[in-house]
């Protein structure tokens, strides 16, 4: 048994440095959604047990505070979960979390010198909002973030166990008026002081790791299409040539038809947005089991692992063509897109990245030479 008002302050203390902590890595990181919720979340929740500094003053309505405070702590961390996971639907979960606030209110005032009617409601709505935050941390999450994730993710199971532990001893009216003196009390404090620790510095590991990965996204992505770069593909090409079983594969060449007309006539800004609409395609193509990237300027690369006979690489080429060359919507008009592709095979092409990019190239300006159709634009204003 330890003095409630005592751990009262410690958690209080711990929590304002949790609040500076998640306010810092706000500011720090402005551009990501949901970290703003957090940092609220922990301002709150650090003064939520100041009113249990003036029990004496105050009476009742210190836990009455503490309650509100407690639970929209939780709402706020789950509302920035769901942001920054990337979660749709704010309008339809803020109407939800008021309702639940709005609900959870009422019967706290109603019932604030009845602890355990008191906790049946407050305890049974921060479970659910505890375990909810918890899942939706974790799903849809693999890797390294998923690990980093459980580290709050077990802090939030704690905490809601914790408070599900305490609902089941209300429920059987172990709490008196002077619920303090119960044991379970300080129990429940000192997990809400791992709790305090766990969510804020794991959420806050979470965002390091989200900006270390967008660094080295920038590093070996390219900025406009979003694709891998060459320096990716330097690397990947590595990787295939000293792998154990090297594997047989063909690296594709590919470099749009009339892109430069496309620039001259209707400006950077359509012909970025054709280049978008290229890598797209090439995305969706290349999808989970495959490698596209930009090279630069107009020119892409598709490596597959396939067998390197012709009659394969002439199906793949027509699979390639038929992803890219159809209408797609584009703010200039309707861009209808033709490309040229050449490809080289490994081994026999090749036995290095620039012996194959050499060949390729020169298979894919030589069809270049012959094909003579040109990516479109359909405009109300131009017509190339």
């Amino acid at each position: 048994m330890l003095d409630p008002i005592t751990l009262g302050a410690v958690v209080f203390v711990l929590a304002i440095i949790s609040a500076i902590v998640m306010t810092i890595t706000w500011k720090m990181n402005i551009q990501e959604r949901g970290l703003d919720m957090w940092a609220w979340a922990a301002i709150i929740g650090g003064l939520g047990f100041l009113p249990l500094l003036f029990v004496p003053i105050i009476g009742s309505y210190a836990a009455v505070l503490n309650n509100l405070a407690t639970l929209l702590t939780p709402i706020l961390i789950l509302e920035g979960i769901m942001r920054f996971k990337g979660y749709h639907k704010e309008r339809l979960r803020l109407l939800i979390f008021i309702m639940t606030f709005i609900y959870a209110t009422s019967f706290i005032l109603l019932f604030r010198e009845m602890p355990n009617a008191r906790f049946l409601v407050f305890d049974s709505l921060v479970t659910i909002i505890f375990f909810l935050s918890a899942f939706f941390l974790l799903w849809k999450s693999t890797g390294l973030e998923r690990k980093i994730y459980m580290i709050s993710a077990a802090t939030f199971i704690l905490i809601g166990s914790s408070f599900a532990g305490r609902w089941f001893l209300a429920l059987n009216g172990a709490f008196e008026a002077n619920f303090e003196s119960h044991p379970y009390t300080s129990f429940l404090f000192f997990m809400v002081i791992i709790w305090t620790v766990g969510w804020t510095y794991g959420l806050s590991i979470a965002v390091n790791v989200r900006n270390h990965n967008r660094v080295m996204k920038l590093a070996t992505h390219d900025y406009l299409t979003g694709l891998p770069n060459r320096k990716y593909l330097d690397s990947y090409i590595e990787q295939l040539l000293h792998s154990g079983t090297k594997k047989p594969f063909v690296l594709y060449s590919l470099d749009l038809n009339g892109f430069k007309q496309i620039n001259d006539l209707f400006g950077h800004k359509t012909g970025d947005d054709v280049l978008v609409k290229m890598a797209e395609s090439l995305r969706d193509f290349a999808w989970g089991q495959h490698t596209a990237v930009r090279l630069g300027g107009d020119e892409f690369v598709v490596i597959m692992q396939q067998s390197i006979d012709k009659q394969s690489i002439s199906h793949t080429k027509k699979a390639i063509r038929e992803a890219v060359e159809n209408d797609k919507k584009i703010d200039a008009g309707t861009i209808n897109l033709k490309t040229s592709i050449g490809y080289a095979a490994y081994p026999i092409d090749g036995q290095t990245m620039d012996e194959l990019l050499i060949k390729a190239d020169a298979q894919m300006y030589k069809e270049k030479s012959y094909r003579k159709a040109c990516s479109e634009i359909n405009s109300a204003e131009f017509q190339i």
